[in-house]
């Protein structure tokens, strides 16, 4: 651990009685560690459910952010994340469809675990609850109830249950009792005293289970146990009448204290480098700052810094189409309702965000942004950590121009799904480079969750202000699949239009390199040199839309065709999972390779990427070349002007110097020289 990070944990965890000393169980720790009023003392006997207003803005998906495991099983399944959606899709039958008739509540806890605690979790249940709240139809609440009262019939908690009922473990019993508490506070006024009873007699079986479950487990810093922390806070603020709930907010505001102190690094990124975790995660200490100021409660320790922290991280990395990167096990999850309603809490420092360029030095992650809405965004992850969900994609990055992407990471799909080991976490799946033929599964067929492992992996240089600006990373030669190489890659915007990507190699012998590019779903060709390639635009139906390009041979990734010269073939989409209902529109570019061997070319094959939730295929491009000793390799990427297409470009070599024309067909020239990796304009 390094200096700052212990001297941030000492300062965030002082006067918390050592709560945030991992290792032990929460028993370990004193009862008189935390007290608290038996419930809200400050207001008297009734709780406030502070979230009432939120459901009149929000659905419930997007002010409480699912796990990425369950947001991909509720795409699938039902295919919204609207709360009327939920409810047509439910009422229309789906569970029985999907999981029999009646509904088998196990029926995939030993073959799809992730459709077992989706279903188990009740993502969709607090949907009839809102609909209620917002009409007052009745019928929603009956629905409701009837599936509450057939579940509590189905699964009786049984003896030692958190250790032997899959139902009754983890996770499902947090979501599911977060989930219970909004179907009754939102449900309140239509609710019979008899339904009220029978949730709360529910939840008091499930107070057992979090206080026997999560309420013994050892402190760690990972994202179930901060579920089951803030389930605890929720039953034992809201639900006074419960035997065991000054005890649920004592053990609760342990393991948030805790979590506060070691689940995320001091500039605010979260330690499982997550981005699509993030939503969830900063609403579990959003929802417990709120529950607990409104109750009269002293909220966990550090909540208002911590919150301005995961409000600025959020809007720093928040990509061109108001998500978040869909790096390592991520995918496109929306940022705005929870830092929106982050910056609601008087004290949080509203961020408005985009925040420019933001290195996050403790994360390894940096975003570089220029030229506005129009010009360039810039996510660079230099895979500081790999294992769990943490992919090996080394030296990766995203890129987007225009407000559409271009180069993309990956992202994920459903944990059940085999192509989560066999290409999304491989470093194949990303933007990175292969050398010899060395790769990283980051996983393996016996276990989908190894061990997370530090890497060297860093970025070493940060330029964000220069008439360049630029970032490095660095993967060194010990690094597990370097083959012995040293590998610095440096990204650099020349300008709104152009970026320049720059590998440098530093080797003894002879090597194979294979530099990987993904792209969105889209039409992607290479010239019939090899040393181009054309990404045509292509329309939120999936309708290209050819840019000019003067000798390009067309070749739809995957098929082994070829068209004549400067034809346009729509790339396929969809995959096992199906394939979104129109994908978003790409960013129109030219890549140039400037290699030293002039061997080197391009080739488009095919790989999957995560769009909206649905593994779809999309084409990858690799560009391969051999050399000896210490080598360099660029690729000059120009996104396409909409008024000028695309310009031509013309390189020249000569003592190790590289000399590029940039010129389009308005008549601008702009002159770029390279020498190492040094780029300037001349």
């Amino acid at each position: 651990m390094s200096r700052g990070r212990r001297q941030f944990i000492k300062k965030i965890c002082a006067g918390t009685a050592g709560v945030a000393l991992g290792g032990l169980t929460i028993n370990a720790i004193p009862a008189g560690a935390f007290a608290f009023p038996r419930y809200g003392r400050a207001r008297g006997d009734s709780p406030v459910f502070p979230f009432t207003g939120y459901a009149g803005r929000y659905n419930i998906g997007d002010y409480i952010p699912k796990d990425q495991g369950g947001k991909f099983i509720q795409m699938t399944l039902l295919g919204t994340e609207d709360d009327a959606g939920i409810v047509e899709a439910i009422r229309g039958g789906v569970l029985s469809r999907v999981y029999g008739e009646p509904v088998e509540w196990q029926r995939y806890e030993r073959s799809e675990i992730e459709k077992s605690v989706w279903l188990n979790r009740f993502y969709f249940l607090p949907s009839f609850a809102r609909m209620y709240h917002l009409t007052g139809d009745r019928s929603y609440l009956d629905d409701m109830m009837r599936i509450i009262r057939t579940w509590i019939t189905d699964n009786p908690r049984m003896p030692d249950s958190h250790r032997t009922t899959y139902n009754w473990r983890d996770m499902q019993v947090a979501w599911r009792s977060i989930h219970f508490s909004w179907c009754y506070y939102l449900g309140d006024k239509g609710l019979t005293s008899e339904e009220k009873q029978l949730i709360v007699d529910s939840l008091r079986e499930h107070a057992h289970i979090l206080l026997t479950g999560f309420g013994q487990a050892k402190l760690n810093e990972f994202n179930h146990q901060s579920h089951g922390g803030l389930a605890m806070i929720y039953l034992g603020v809201l639900f006074p009448m419960l035997d065991d709930s000054t005890e649920l907010l004592r053990r609760g505001m342990i393991i948030l204290n805790h979590h506060l102190a070691n689940a995320f690094y001091p500039d605010g990124g979260n330690v499982e480098q997550m981005f699509g975790y993030y939503p969830f995660q900063s609403h579990l200490f959003r929802d417990a700052f709120l529950l607990c100021t409104a109750n009269g409660i002293e909220p966990p320790v550090n909540s208002l810094p911590m919150l301005r922290r995961m409000a600025h991280y959020l809007a720093s990395v928040e990509r061109p189409d108001g998500t978040v990167p869909q790096v390592n096990d991520s995918y496109e999850m929306p940022v705005r309702p929870i830092l929106d309603t982050i910056n609601d809490i008087p004290g949080a420092e509203a961020v408005s965000g985009p925040q420019g360029s933001v290195l996050f030095p403790d994360t390894q992650v940096a975003v570089m942004r220029r030229g506005g809405e129009e010009g360039w965004y810039l996510l660079a992850n230099p895979a500081s950590v790999i294992g769990a969900h943490a992919h090996a994609g080394r030296l990766g990055f995203e890129l987007w121009n225009g407000g559409m992407p271009l180069l993309i990471e990956s992202g994920c799909c459903n944990y059940d799904d085999p192509a989560l080991v066999s290409w999304y976490r491989t470093t194949r799946a990303h933007n990175s480079v292969v050398i010899d033929g060395m790769t990283e599964a980051a996983t393996s067929s016996q276990l989908l969750w190894v061990p997370r492992r530090e890497t060297p992996n860093r970025i070493t240089e940060w330029n964000p202000n220069n008439e360049l600006p630029s970032l490095t990373m660095v993967s060194p030669p010990g690094e597990t699949t370097n083959a012995g190489v040293r590998w610095s890659r440096k990204i650099t915007l020349v300008n709104r239009r152009m970026a320049i990507i720059s590998d440098s190699f530093t080797a003894e012998g002879e090597h194979n390199y294979e530099l990987l590019l993904h792209f969105p779903p889209s039409d992607v060709n290479v010239s019939t040199a090899g040393k181009e390639i054309i990404v045509n635009k292509v329309s939120g139906t999936g309708t290209p839309v050819a840019s000019p390009a003067a000798n390009v041979t067309s070749s739809p990734a995957g098929t082994g065709a070829v068209s004549p010269a400067g034809a346009v073939a729509t790339y396929p989409t969809g995959s096992g999972a199906g394939s979104p209902a129109g994908i978003p529109p790409v960013a129109p570019a030219t890549i140039h390779a400037i290699a030293p061997d002039s061997k080197g070319s391009f080739t488009v094959s095919t790989g999957l990427v995560s769009v909206r939730a649905v593994s779809t295929e999309a084409p990858m491009a690799s560009f391969s070349f051999r050399a000896a000793g210490n080598t360099y390799s660029h690729l000059l990427v120009i996104a396409a002007d909409e008024r000028n297409g695309i310009p031509g470009v013309s390189t020249r070599t000569r003592k190790g110097v590289t000399a590029i024309t940039v010129r389009d067909t308005g008549g601008t020239v702009t002159r770029i020289r390279i020498s190492g990796d040094s780029v300037t304009l001349t």
